[in-house]
């Protein structure tokens, strides 16, 4: 399978699971690339081999050219008819014209002011744990939040954590008042196990490689 083919399956794999019945609308791609600086040191040679109406969230972790990155990305994601998210950092998102923000767990108090300030924002962010998935009401102004790790997964923050597999993810979006993504060692070997979890969409790292 070539990177291309896999990237349409996982996409067609990914809008077949946001299909399924749930009560929760999403307004968002069903499938999003989540750029990691050791994984994916290039994002922008992935995005743009990507399909159209998929998303991006660049997290840069401090990356001293960030700006330059984010812009081409941007650039990228506007000629592709991709969604293009910045990780944590509302500023450079501003900057750039970037769709939204991507909140980690640790930063969902900032939702609501987010929201606030800048209404045209999307903004999604990390959520680990069903207690802190309980809390959310759905009036914070997320269009998503993202459970990890679905199943095992190289991302450092995934270490020592047992993946949830597909019964963990059900349980999680039983409670949810939010649209749920799940991120986390998905693949074109395991998407299929997922269809009848509840979730909204998926996310992926190492599935974007561009490896044949």
């Amino acid at each position: 399978m070539t990177y291309k083919t896999r990237f349409q399956y996982l996409l067609d794999k990914a809008r077949d699971i946001a299909q399924a019945p749930s009560p929760l609308k999403r307004q968002l791609p069903a499938l999003f690339f989540f750029t990691d600086p050791k994984r994916t040191p290039h994002p922008e040679d992935i995005a743009i081999h990507m399909p159209e109406g998929c998303g991006v969230i660049y997290r840069h972790f401090g990356e001293s050219h960030a700006p330059q990155r984010a812009r081409l990305l941007r650039r990228i994601a506007n000629d592709n008819g991709l969604t293009l998210l910045i990780g944590e950092d509302d500023s450079l998102a501003l900057e750039v014209g970037a769709d939204g923000v991507h909140l980690r767990q640790q930063s969902l108090i900032r939702a609501g002011d987010l929201h606030a300030r800048y209404p045209h924002l999307t903004l999604t962010a990390a959520c680990h744990d069903i207690e802190t998935l309980r809390t959310l009401t759905g009036d914070e102004g997320l269009s998503a939040v993202f459970v990890s790790p679905v199943f095992t997964s190289r991302s450092p923050s995934a270490q020592g954590i047992e993946a949830l597999g597909a019964k963990g993810v059900r349980d999680l979006t039983d409670v949810a008042n939010v649209p749920v993504y799940g991120l986390g060692g998905i693949s074109c070997d395991n998407i299929l196990s997922l269809r009848d979890t509840g979730l909204s969409g998926i996310g992926a790292v190492e599935a974007f490689s561009l490896r044949t």
